[in-house]
């Protein structure tokens, strides 16, 4: 199990350096990886990462639906964390996505 979350962090390493198109991809994968390891605070913070990383690139691509249901599932996972490093991410982007979605309407 834990090769499995090593290399899903590392996909999420890499992908913060890729164009947006190429890194949702990566996202996905790691997701998918993670997907099949047990339940635990390492995996869901790291699930909470990948989703709430790969909201930001859908809402930067236009694609605000998808990122919309990207970010609740990744703010899903950060609640059940106990990485309160990534339930702040979680808490700021929500904001951010609540701000541009008013700015938007």
């Amino acid at each position: 199990m834990q090769r499995l979350l090593d290399q899903a962090a590392e996909i999420l390493q890499d992908a913060r350096d890729m164009a947006p198109a190429e890194a949702v991809g990566k996202f996905k994968e790691a997701i998918a990886l993670l997907e099949a390891a047990r339940p635990g605070s390492e995996r869901d913070g790291l699930m909470a990462l990948a989703h709430l990383r790969l909201a930001q690139l859908h809402r930067r691509l236009g694609k605000h639906s998808e990122a919309e249901r990207v970010f609740m599932l990744g703010y899903s996972y950060a609640r059940t964390s106990r990485e309160e490093r990534v339930r702040r991410f979680a808490e700021k982007l929500r904001e951010e996505l609540e701000g541009k979605s008013m700015g938007e309407a």
